[in-house]
Formats: C-alpha cells, sequence, structure tokens
C-alpha cells in the first residue's frame, strides 16, 4: 500500500515537472515572438530618412516699371515751373520717339521744396534761396526690350540740359505664383528620387511620406548662388533663375 502511495506521488510529481516545463517552453516562445514583431514594429516607425529636393528654371520677364524723375530749380517759383514744364514736355517727347504708348505713361502730382538762405553759423533762415520743383513719369509695360534699351538712351537727355534722374528699371514676371506650384512638384519629385537612391544603397526601400516643408522661392540673376531664408526676388535683370526647395521625410523598410 506505501509502495502504490509513492508510486502515485512520483507519477503526480513527473506530471507536474512536465507541466511546468512545457509552460516555459510556450511562454518563451510567445515571448519571443513579440520582442520579435515589437522589433519589426519599432523599425517601421522609427526608420525615417529626411532629403532635400531643389529645382532650378530660366524665365523671362513678362512686366517692367521703370519710373524717371524731371527736376526744375530756379531762384523765381514761376521760372522753376516754366523749367519743369520744359523739362516734362521733353521727356514725354523722347518715350513717345522709343514707342511708348500713352496708357503706358504715368505722371506724377508736382512736388516743391524750398532752398532757405543760412546765416554766418550756418542756420537756416526766413529768406527763400531757390525753388525745387519735381515730377515723375512712371513707365509700366510689357515690353520690356523696349524699356532696356529706352533706359541706355536717356543720358541724351542730360546731354540737352534736361534736369532728369533715370530710376534702374524693375522687371517682373506675373506668372510666378502658378510657377511656384510648378517647381515644388518638381522639387518634391526630386526629393524623392535621392530618398531612393540612400535607401537602396542602404538595402532598403522608400515608404510613404511623413512630412513635408515647401521653402520660399528664390528668384535671382542667372547663374546667381544667393539665397536667403526670407527668400530672394531680383527686378534688376530681365532673365531670372527661380529656384525651389522642398524639404520631405520619407518612412523607409526593409524589402
Amino acid at each position: 500500500m506505501e509502495y502504490k502511495v509513492r508510486l502515485g506521488l512520483a507519477a503526480t510529481a513527473t506530471i507536474v515537472a512536465i507541466a511546468i516545463v512545457v509552460s516555459i517552453v510556450t511562454s518563451t516562445v510567445v515571448a519571443s515572438r513579440a520582442y520579435v514583431a515589437r522589433g519589426e514594429q519599432a523599425f517601421k516607425s522609427d526608420q525615417l530618412i529626411t532629403v532635400k529636393g531643389s529645382t532650378r528654371k530660366r524665365i523671362r520677364s513678362d512686366q517692367a516699371v521703370w519710373q524717371i524723375n524731371v527736376r526744375g530749380e530756379r531762384k523765381d517759383l514761376a521760372e522753376a515751373f516754366e523749367a519743369l514744364e520744359q523739362g516734362v514736355t521733353r521727356v514725354r517727347k523722347f518715350l513717345e520717339d522709343q514707342g511708348f504708348k500713352p496708357h503706358e505713361l504715368t505722371l506724377s502730382a508736382i512736388g516743391t521744396t524750398e532752398h532757405h538762405v543760412r546765416d554766418a553759423k550756418g542756420n537756416e533762415t526766413r529768406d527763400i534761396s531757390a525753388y525745387s520743383l519735381w515730377r515723375g513719369f512712371t513707365v509700366s509695360t510689357t515690353d520690356v526690350d523696349r524699356v532696356f534699351r529706352a533706359a541706355g538712351e536717356v543720358t541724351q537727355l542730360i546731354k540737352e540740359g534736361v534736369h532728369v534722374m533715370s530710376c534702374e528699371p524693375g522687371y517682373y514676371y506675373n506668372g510666378l505664383a502658378a510657377l511656384k506650384v510648378e517647381l515644388m512638384s518638381e522639387a518634391a519629385r526630386d526629393a524623392r528620387a535621392r530618398a531612393e537612391n540612400i535607401a537602396s544603397a542602404a538595402g532598403c526601400k522608400v515608404a510613404e511620406v511623413r512630412s513635408a516643408h515647401m521653402g520660399v522661392l528664390q528668384v535671382t540673376q542667372p547663374l546667381s548662388t544667393d539665397v536667403s531664408d526670407y527668400g530672394l526676388f531680383d527686378t534688376s535683370t530681365i532673365d531670372k533663375d527661380v529656384q525651389a526647395v522642398v524639404t520631405v521625410c520619407f518612412r523607409i523598410e526593409r524589402p
């Protein structure tokens, strides 16, 4: 009887031991799989690559704005006005001879400055020594080449004694808003191509976009390398280079 009881206890202990071993093995397998799954999940969620894509395009301005200031200066106010009117008439004829149409010209109001006599200490007195009057012509046209040629010929007015000051023409591109959308798309494609090259070299492939940031446009003189955090907009040349940059963050994964 005692032998049978001992045998039963031994069998029970063996079964319990086997159950414990099986439980440990099972738990280890489950834990290992969970660990691997977490590792794969971590790889998928944490492996990111950020690249910059860029593109550059040459454009030609389609709008020009040019200002010419005319001045008349004399000791007498009436004489100063007469000198100003003669200058305005001559500049208007010059612009018409250059081929500009009346609707392309705008003439500003008259501005007046009084010049006062100074005393021995350099202080201004109430006595007026001369009057300066001025008016400004603004030329606004889509014929940018005409403005470029005319600006180079304005010195002939100075040779004739006309008191003029020619400002540097400004050249603009009216389609810049639509061009920005086009260039940003090209820059984004360039960013993905760069990311794919890097990921491929590392044995990975590019997945979805996590974030994207569009930079400001850089409108510069041709072949210029100037950039600014706030963007550049050159108006001094008819032909310009427009550069767009996009920063994109991609998730990468194993193939």
